[in-house]
Order: structure tokens, then C-alpha cells, then sequence
């Protein structure tokens, strides 16, 4: 899955990793697991929507919802890690990437801002 977009490439990225790790998730914490899952695919579908609409105000609202997202996804890590479900390496890993992605997502609305 080769896209042109960066910020895509490096989400499927990041959701390939997490999705691997799910897998060994207990099944006590099913509802951390789907929420986790939920929020990956609803980061992938802001992704999308801002790829798709012209106007540059739902363009902006579609980027602070993927920082939203974002923000939820590293919430997810910090209590699977907290409730010993990741090692401290998966949270380190996860959280480079994360990061990696926000940081191109305020380039993008900081890009955004200065061209209107």
C-alpha cells in the first residue's frame, strides 16, 4: 500500500504495528482492544475525508480531528501500557510513530493556514 500522501503511508504504518500487537491483547480488555481498533480506522477515514473535500475550513475541521485521534491513540497506548498489556519497547515504538504523525499533521495545518 504505496500512497503518495506521507501522512497516510506513515499511519498504515503505525496501525500495522498496533494491529499486531492486538492480537495478544486478553480478553478482559476487549473494549480497550476494540476501541483501539475503532480509532485506527476513524484516523485512516479523517485522513480520506481531508484528501477528498476542497473547502479549506472542513479540510481544517477533518486535520483537528485526526489530531483528536491521534491524541486518543496515544491515550490507548499509555493505559495498555500502564496495565502491563505492552512492553515498555511496543509503548517507545508506538509513540515514535504517533509522534512522527502529529508532527506532519501540524506542518499540514500550519501549510494550510499560511495559504489561506
Amino acid at each position: 500500500m504505496n500512497y503518495n500522501f506521507k501522512i497516510l503511508n506513515n499511519t498504515y504504518k503505525t496501525i500495522n504495528y498496533i494491529n499486531k500487537i492486538l492480537v495478544n491483547y486478553p480478553k478482559k480488555e476487549m473494549v480497550l482492544k476494540q476501541n483501539i481498533e475503532k480509532n485506527n480506522y476513524e484516523l485512516i477515514e479523517c485522513i480520506f475525508a481531508y484528501n477528498v473535500n476542497d473547502s479549506s475550513r472542513i479540510k481544517e475541521k477533518y486535520l483537528k480531528d485526526l489530531l483528536v485521534k491521534l491524541s486518543m491513540s496515544d491515550f490507548y497506548t499509555r493505559v495498555s501500557y500502564d496495565k502491563k498489556i505492552i512492553s515498555r519497547h511496543q509503548f517507545e515504538v508506538i509513540s515514535k510513530f504517533l509522534l512522527e504523525v502529529r508532527r506532519m499533521v501540524y506542518g499540514l495545518k500550519k501549510k494550510e493556514e499560511n495559504e489561506c
